[in-house]
């Protein structure tokens, strides 16, 4: 098997085609192809897929194969992410030292989203996995197998640079593009928290995904793109794959050379729509529990809900108990009360008797009025 390496691609793009981009599909092929659809994707437009379309999702093995498909066209690209290049490293290195830990890790993903993604490549080769020895007895035929698609990912490129935006999966390292040619495959897919912890001003706009866009967002949970106007640096990643609740974000960019500020997104997810029927106001202060600060301690377990305390942020809440994954840690979760007036389209998350769990235009909260079904789709 192949394995990619550093490639940086530079990419001229004629002035009056849109670019559209998206990143960390994670295997939810069904969101990207109402994405495209929604958007209007035609062969006027340049698609850039910006890294990581395989695994934590669904439908990974379809989702790559979309991918390539669309690569036969001159006006799609896509790049290398990190779970890409991990995925391909360690299949080719499953051993009796190690399979044990790769097939506790493909349970876990069963679990979360019903499938990993060496699952569904072991599927079309006749085998089921139910055991680490299963997995070494289906390794090669599987590498076999699954060539073109291994080749296809190891030919990607790392960095596409055009004449005004440079796409990466994770983010550069050095500041000019060019100086990040030896830098190492996974130093510029996983770079993680690029936004807060570059120290470069880029003279073009990078545009980047991995980290999804909830984690730059400490009091609340919104999972639209980031356009960071200091650095130059646009975050697209909406969590698909990560977060339990998640979208797939598409920037659109109407020229090469359009301002800034005609830059848009747009966004997919199948959360069902319910229009609100009285008005609430923002809370004034939230606590939004995400990944990277997801330690809590438990004080009190309740039928529905239980009473924690956040440890990084010392604030004490109560929390539904569908979003503790132990009496220590929880899932992504949020304080904050939207603000909502009559007629407002909220997808409907969840619901228990003390409201309800939305999303409104990208950002998640809570909703404690009434609702009515949503006829406008």
């Amino acid at each position: 098997m192949n394995f990619p390496s550093t490639k940086i691609q530079t990419v001229a793009i004629e002035p009056g085609r849109r670019i559209l981009a998206t990143s960390d599909i994670h295997g939810y092929y069904s969101y990207f192809e109402k994405i495209l659809a929604k958007a209007g994707f035609g062969s006027n437009d340049i698609l850039l897929i910006v890294g990581d379309m395989i695994e934590k999702g669904p439908n990974s093995l379809a989702t790559l194969r979309r991918v390539m498909e669309l690569c036969k066209q001159e006006n799609v690209i896509a790049l290398i992410g990190n779970v890409d290049a991990t995925r391909m490293k360690i299949i080719n290195e499953l051993c009796e030292e190690n399979v044990d830990g790769f097939y506790r890790y493909c349970l876990s993903l069963r679990a979360w989203n019903g499938s990993s993604f060496f699952d569904e490549l072991a599927e079309e080769c006749g085998y089921k996995i139910e055991s680490a020895a299963d997995i070494l007895r289906a390794k090669q035929d599987v590498i076999a197998h699954f060539e073109p698609e291994f080749n296809f990912l190891a030919g990607l490129p790392t960095v596409v640079e055009t004449q005004n935006y440079v796409f990466v999966h994770g983010g550069l390292r050095e500041r000019a593009v060019a100086d990040n040619r030896d830098k190492g495959l996974f130093e510029l897919t996983k770079y993680d928290d690029f936004m807060t912890q570059t120290p470069h001003v880029f003279d073009k706009y990078v545009v980047v995904g991995h980290w999804p866009v909830a984690l730059y967002n400490g009091e609340i949970q919104q999972q639209n793109p980031i356009v960071n106007r200091e650095k130059k640096i646009i975050s697209l990643d909406g969590g698909c794959g990560v977060e339990k609740v998640c979208q797939l974000n598409l920037l659109v960019i109407p020229d090469i050379n359009a301002p800034i500020d005609a830059v848009s997104f747009l966004s997919y997810d199948d959360i069902p729509t319910v229009r609100a029927l009285d008005a609430q106001e923002a809370s004034a202060e939230s606590v939004h529990i995400y990944w990277t600060n997801r330690a809590i301690t438990l004080l009190e377990r309740g039928d529905e809900r239980s009473y924690i305390e956040h440890v990084s942020s010392g604030r004490r809440l109560y929390v539904p108990n569908s979003y503790l994954k132990s009496d220590t840690e929880c899932y992504p979760y949020t304080s904050y009360e939207l603000p909502v007036q009559p007629g407002d389209r909220l997808s409907l998350i969840s619901e228990s008797p003390h409201g309800c769990v939305v999303k409104k235009d990208g950002v998640i909260g809570w909703y404690r009025g009434a609702y009515e079904p949503d006829d406008s789709l």
